[in-house]
């Protein structure tokens, strides 16, 4: 949010909120109505006794669909507060907020409650209390509410108990329940847990160590930092669990101001951390004695990892062996291995050299994606592991090298004796296949952290250039040991099986872990694209695929030179053809946001006699007529200006699932599927029906049609 606004809404409210505690003087027993929420101070006891302990709580019950805040509002908003004015000898802690949950209202996301909500304050009564007495708290609270607008409230309350030797009484507090509950779920601290962190340019890299993260699986995680002014609270965060090691994404506001003691926050789970009690948050904070002694970001890292660099070596080298067995990996492992058995009868010093070649390809990847990492982190970019993989233009092309390998594999086309090679027969020895091989086996790793890697690379992101890149160089190394040990031991070359005819068989059967690997790639890129633009990524891979069976079809020795020339570039153009229409051009754009609002009969009623036009589209997510028609409408500039200058109302009738009110409306108008297009006069006449093949050109005529 601009930080001109955000001051100017709470300027705002302060002048609200001073007009009405100006107009107030009376402290209320029992709950205060304001309209939009109900107020009121309550105890989780009856009566008290002198010296007791006890907890009293500023109790806000929300009108539906109204909020308030958390500590840290997120985007906008204002932290409740009351200002007490207590009995004589009484002592009181702070409120305690209970976890908050994310609230959107786009483009903004705040943190805060809805329905009803309980803060928290211990109460100890002084021990020379009076017994026979009445004790009176009084409170003037104060929060700001919210749904689509923001309104300041406040009320001056009261609390009355009855002071008694035991402290006890017939009947319970009314509220004691529903406190207790709130207690016991507030958020505890994680013992003996440490926070770290690095700012990273665009973002905040906050790691979490704590015994209790070691072994569980986090559900729906988030990080509530409790500093305003630090966090993009709409945007995503990003989550790398590592044993007991956790590294938060956190993306910074564009307001960003540093906190001068450091960062504190609540890590959610919707599963509860088992450690604490089963509570769904816990606080971690900087240490006392690195938040006082100012610690660098490396410091807290170090502190956070608490491994040395040699240690970082080893984690690095044993991660790498480790990550030949992740899921990523094995699709290329298993062609490796299959090259192997193919160059089994062959001179073992070709053999061993086709391993060396392998882990040069690995080193070089290696080397590549560290140096760019190094040098773009140095820059000021916020980059990780895997970086290339946040870029869309990398996965499509990785996802149609993968699929090529699949089809390849499947007999589609052949891709030569070597089955890395993109080149069709790979000349001479095939050494160049096998370097190719390490540059894929690096590429499709970049996603896997497996032991020990997430903790080395984490450190050795803390380092110096030359010591982070040997860090990398150790990953290299482990990740090709397997393949070297393997190509120079002619002992374990002997004992793979000879090749033969099922070898065709196995090299068929390894092409399903490449679609799999595949499947992975098109759900990464519909998280760059939306839904809507796996479309296009789907389309892209039909012409692929096209293009390999043009390529396998007339290619072959069998077919003339020209035939195969021919079929050659067609197969090319096809497979470039089909990465352009999985680039993020047109289809992979943030559209711009249009305002429909969603079908009723009433919102009908109400619009068609507004004085306004009013465009209803009844569509479907399976309707691929709906979908062409929205891409041509929507991809009008006349058609955007029309909507953005408020000359017609959008309303939605969606019917990917099954609703009885939509199929009863396409039934008043002899339909029994969509799309159907409506458009209203605005005077309260009939529609007219649009053609169910909707141009820019027949919408832009309908609207001028109308006076």
């Amino acid at each position: 949010m601009n930080p001109f606004l955000r001051v100017k809404l709470l300027l705002l409210a302060a002048v609200f909120y001073g007009a009405s505690v100006w107009g107030q003087g009376q402290f209320s027993l029992g709950p205060v109505d304001t309209g939009e929420a109900e107020a009121e101070l309550v105890a989780d006891v009856a009566a008290i006794a002198p010296g007791q302990e006890f907890q009293v709580a500023l109790r806000l019950e929300m009108s539906p669909h109204w909020h308030v805040y958390w500590i840290n509002p997120g985007d906008t908003g204002l932290v409740p507060e009351i200002e007490w004015n207590l009995p004589e000898g009484f002592e009181m802690g702070p409120l305690e907020f209970p976890t908050p949950h994310r609230i959107p209202t786009p483009p903004l996301v705040s943190y805060g409650y809805e329905d009803e909500i309980f803060l928290l304050a211990k109460v100890k009564a002084p021990a020379s209390l009076e017994t026979g007495s009445t004790v009176r708290f009084e409170g003037a609270a104060s929060w700001l509410i919210c749904k689509e607008a923001c309104i300041p409230g406040s009320a001056d309350l009261a609390l009355e108990l009855p002071v008694t030797e035991t402290g006890e009484t017939f009947a319970p507090a009314e509220y004691a329940s529903k406190m207790a509950e709130t207690r016991d779920a507030l958020p505890r601290e994680a013992e003996g847990g440490v926070l770290a962190y690095e700012d990273l340019g665009d973002t905040l890299i906050v790691t979490l160590k704590w015994s209790g993260l070691q072994g569980m699986t986090l559900e729906d995680p988030y990080f509530y930092i409790e500093q305003e002014a630090v966090s993009d609270s709409a945007k995503e965060q990003s989550f790398d669990l590592n044993g007991d090691v956790l590294r938060i994404g956190i993306p910074k506001t564009d307001y960003f101001e540093e906190p001068e003691n450091g960062y504190s926050g609540l890590l959610y789970s919707a599963n509860g951390f088992e450690a604490a009690g089963g509570v769904d948050a816990v606080r971690f904070h900087v240490p006392g004695d690195l938040a006082s002694m100012g610690a660098t970001p490396s410091v807290a890292g170090e502190a956070a990892f608490d491994i040395g660099f040699t240690q970082a070596l080893l984690y690095a080298f044993l991660g790498g062996m480790i990550l030949n067995l992740m899921p990523c990996v094995f699709p290329v492992l298993s062609i490796k291995v299959l090259g192997f058995v193919q160059q089994s009868g062959e001179d073992k010093g070709k053999v061993l050299k086709h391993g060396i070649m392998f882990t040069i390809g690995v080193l070089a990847s290696f080397w590549l994606l560290a140096g760019t990492l190094i040098a773009l982190r140095s820059a000021g970019e916020s980059l990780g592991w895997g970086f290339q993989l946040q870029q869309p233009e990398f996965v499509a092309v990785m996802l149609v090298v993968m699929f090529l390998f699949g089809l390849s594999m499947s007999g589609v086309f052949e891709m030569g004796t070597s089955a890395i090679s993109l080149q069709g027969k790979v000349k001479g020895d095939g050494y160049s296949g096998s370097f190719f091989s390490g540059v894929i086996a690096t590429a499709v790793a970049t996603p896997c952290t497996g032991p020990f890697m997430g903790q080395a690379l984490g450190y050795a992101l803390t380092l110096s250039a030359f010591q982070s890149l040997t860090v990398f160089t150790f990953l290299a190394l482990g990740m090709a040991t397997p393949y070297l040990v393997l190509s120079a031991n002619p002992s374990l070359i002997n004992k793979l099986p000879r090749p033969g005819a099922w070898m065709e068989t196995f090299k068929q059967v390894m092409a399903f872990p490449m679609y799999a690997t595949c499947i992975w790639l098109v759900w990464l890129l519909g998280a760059h694209l939306g839904n809507d633009g796996l479309v296009y990524v789907l389309g892209g891979l039909l012409v692929v695929a096209i293009g390999a069976w043009i390529y396998g079809r007339w290619s072959t020795p069998v077919k003339s030179k020209s035939t195969r020339r021919f079929a050659s570039g067609l197969a090319l153009l096809s497979v470039l053809g089909g990465i352009w229409l999985m680039m993020p051009g047109e289809a992979g754009e943030e559209k711009e946001e249009i305002p429909w609002q969603t079908y009723s009969p009433a919102l009908v009623d109400e619009l068609s006699t507004s004085g306004k036009p009013v465009f209803i589209d009844f569509t479907a997510d399976w309707c691929l007529t709906c979908k062409a028609n929205e891409i041509r409408l929507f991809s009008s500039d006349e058609v955007l200006d029309r909507i953005d200058d408020g000359e017609v109302q959008l309303v939605r009738g969606d019917w990917t699932k099954k609703d009885s009110v939509i199929t009863e409306a396409l039934a008043k108008y002899g339909r029994s599927s969509v799309p159907l297009y409506l458009l209203y006069d605005g005077d309260g006449s009939e529609p007219r029906v649009l053609p169910q093949v909707l141009s820019p050109s027949t919408f832009l005529a309908a609207l001028d049609e109308i006076d």
